[in-house]
C-alpha cells in the first residue's frame, strides 16, 4: 500500500515530546512516526551573535510560542483507488515548553542508526487543545475543503464524503485559518510525488525477507524532499533502525551490524518522503507537511 499525507509527524495525538519530534511543533521530516527522523543531529548551539549584539538573547534554543500545531493532508492509493484526507489540530504549549527527549540512537552507520527500545521514562504534560478558527483549503483557485472546529476539535475530512478534496502531485495546497486562540495564518506546501520504483517491492503479504547476516539495500526513484526509512520489530519491547537524508538519495543501505541487534522474527518497514512549510502566526508555531510513504511487513532471518 502506498500512502501520501501532509502530516504532523507522530500525529498530533502522539505529541511532540512523546515522539521525539521538532522541539517547536512536533514535526520532524524524518518523520517521522515511522518517518525515521534524523536522531543523530542535535540542536544548533552555534547561533551566538558575534557582531556585538546581546549574546544572552541570541544564544540557546529559540523561544517557543504560546501555541503549536499543524494542518494535515493524506493521500492513499490501493488497488488503483485513491483516497484523500485532511485534518488539523492545535495545542497550547505546556508550561516549560515542548521538550524533545534524548535520542535513543546507540549505534550509527552511514545515514542509519539503531534506536534502542524506550526505557519507559517520563513524558511531558498533556497539552490543551485550542482553536485556530475556520480553515479553508485551496488548490489554486479551487476550494477543495473547509474545516470548522467543534469547540477546539477539528473533524477530519475524507474524499469519500467530501468529493472536492483532491489534488495532483506537485500542486501547492494553500491553507488559511480565520484565527481564534491561534491567530489567523496562511501558507502553502508543495505536495510530494508518490514513491515509485521501490525495490524490493514492499507488501504485507508475503512481506520482505531480510537477512541479518547481510547488508540490506532498498532503492526507489529519487524525487524532491527529505526521505526516511524505518525498520521495526514485531516485539513492542524491541529496538528499531532509522535512516534519513535531507535530500532524496534514491537508496538506503542498512549495515548488517545494525541488523544484528534485532531479535524478533517479524516486523514492519516504512519508506517515507516529506516536504514541509512554515505557516506560523505571531503566537503559534504551525507547520504544513506533505509526505508520502509505502510500507509492508518484514521477516528477519539469520
Amino acid at each position: 500500500m502506498k500512502s501520501k499525507s501532509l502530516i504532523f509527524t507522530c500525529t498530533m495525538l502522539g505529541l511532540a515530546w512523546a515522539c521525539g519530534g521538532d522541539d517547536k511543533t512536533g514535526n520532524d521530516a524524518g518523520n517521522d512516526s515511522g518517518n525515521g527522523g534524523d536522531s543523530t543531529t542535535g540542536p544548533d548551539s552555534s547561533g551566538n551573535d558575534s557582531g556585538g549584539g546581546d549574546s544572552a538573547t541570541d544564544s540557546g534554543p529559540k523561544p517557543q510560542k504560546a501555541n503549536f500545531g499543524s494542518v494535515s493532508f493524506g493521500e492513499t492509493k490501493a488497488n488503483n483507488a485513491t483516497t484523500y484526507t485532511a485534518s488539523a489540530a492545535f495545542y497550547a504549549t505546556p508550561d516549560g515548553g515542548v521538550v524533545t527527549p534524548p535520542s535513543n540512537c546507540t549505534t550509527t552507520v552511514g545515514s542509519c542508526c539503531y534506536i534502542a527500545p524506550p526505557d519507559g521514562g517520563t513524558t511531558g504534560p498533556t497539552p490543551t487543545a485550542v482553536s485556530a478558527g475556520g480553515i479553508t483549503l485551496k488548490d489554486g483557485n479551487t476550494t477543495i475543503g473547509t474545516m470548522t472546529p467543534n469547540g477546539t476539535t477539528y473533524t477530519a475530512l475524507n474524499s469519500t464524503t467530501t468529493n472536492t478534496l483532491k489534488w495532483t502531485d506537485g500542486d501547492t495546497i494553500d491553507v488559511s485559518a480565520a484565527g481564534d486562540t491561534v491567530h489567523a495564518f496562511s501558507g502553502g506546501v508543495v505536495t510530494v510525488a508518490l514513491l515509485a520504483g521501490v525495490q524490493p517491492a514492499l507488501s504485507f503479504v508475503p512481506g520482505t525477507t531480510i537477512s541479518k547476516s547481510q547488508n540490506f539495500t532498498i532503492s526507489w526513484t529519487a524525487g524532491t524532499g527529505e526521505v526516511s526509512l524505518l525498520l521495526a520489530q514485531g516485539s513492542i519491547s524491541g529496538g528499531s533502525i532509522s535512516c534519513s537524508a535531507k535530500t532524496d538519495p534514491g537508496t538506503f543501505t542498512i549495515d548488517k551490524s545494525l541488523l544484528a541487534n534485532f531479535t524478533s522474527l517479524t516486523g514492519t518497514i516504512t519508506l517515507s518522503r516529506t516536504n514541509s512549510a512554515d505557516a506560523s502566526p505571531d503566537n503559534a508555531d504551525v507547520t504544513l507537511n506533505s509526505s508520502t510513504s509505502t510500507s509492508g511487513s518484514t521477516n528477519y532471518t539469520n
